[in-house]
């Protein structure tokens, strides 16, 4: 029944459903870990990172499988989610205004964030939000910047998962846009949570350093962009 040599069942035919269930726990890993990963990263803000800072890493998924499966739900979402009535009339505007201009003032910051929004969120606001929480809590001497991307990782993986769900939301009721301003609130108590209970932080403080870090994402962001931008306006015939 088992091979004396390796251990493994002696077996030359294997039943479809069975590849099939060793291709999704090979790859994807799917067992009772995830259910709990999930659960923790979405309830308890910076536990799953301060347990992996403990060592404590085989009862969760590893944080870079955690940000690679949120990232793919998020864009695996975002391609199939319907433009909204709201977004459709916005990107006719700017078709527009592309079409009728004749220079290259269509490269602006505006319509590269617009076009390249996503990329520049999966590519980008990773290790900017670790150096943003390196500098922030410099004066935690026994943690280095791999605990501070390690929070990073955690954090945008949470932040992938809240933007489904207001991505969604816009889409299927546009008429509700505004309540979508008061939705990214969370995306900002998630951050203050984390901060506060992954530091050891006061309220004040927590509050003070999210609201530093979410500025020096944005500025970094605006920064990164702008040079990009200024760089397809140089190279540009």
């Amino acid at each position: 029944m088992y091979c004396s040599f390796c251990g493994q069942k002696d077996i030359e035919l294997l039943k479809f459903n069975e590849i099939l269930k060793d291709f999704f726990d090979h790859i994807f890993d799917l067992d009772s870990r995830i259910f709990s990963t999930f659960k923790h990263l979405m309830i308890r803000p910076g536990f799953l990172t301060m347990e992996y800072w403990k060592g404590k890493r085989t009862k969760y998924i590893p944080p870079f499988k955690i940000y690679l499966i949120t990232s793919f739900l998020y864009f695996f979402t975002s391609s199939f989610l319907p433009v909204s009535v709201i977004d459709s009339d916005e990107g006719n505007a700017k078709n527009e205004e592309i079409t009728s201009s004749n220079d290259n003032s269509a490269l602006s910051l505006d319509y590269l964030i617009d076009d390249y929004e996503k990329e520049i969120e999966l590519f980008f606001l990773l290790p900017i939000t670790a150096l943003g929480l390196s500098f922030l809590n410099r004066n935690k001497k026994t943690l280095f910047f791999s605990h501070h991307f390690i929070a990073s990782i955690h954090l945008s993986s949470a932040w992938f998962i809240m933007q489904i769900f207001i991505d969604i939301f816009e889409t299927f009721f546009p008429q509700y846009s505004v309540l979508l301003t008061v939705s990214y609130i969370f995306l900002l108590l998630y951050a203050n949570s984390m901060i506060k209970n992954l530091y050891r932080n006061s309220l004040t403080l927590s509050i003070f350093k999210t609201f530093i870090l979410a500025l020096f994402v944005i500025v970094s962001m605006l920064i990164f962009v702008a040079f990009v931008s200024l760089f397809f306006l140089i190279t540009s015939p």
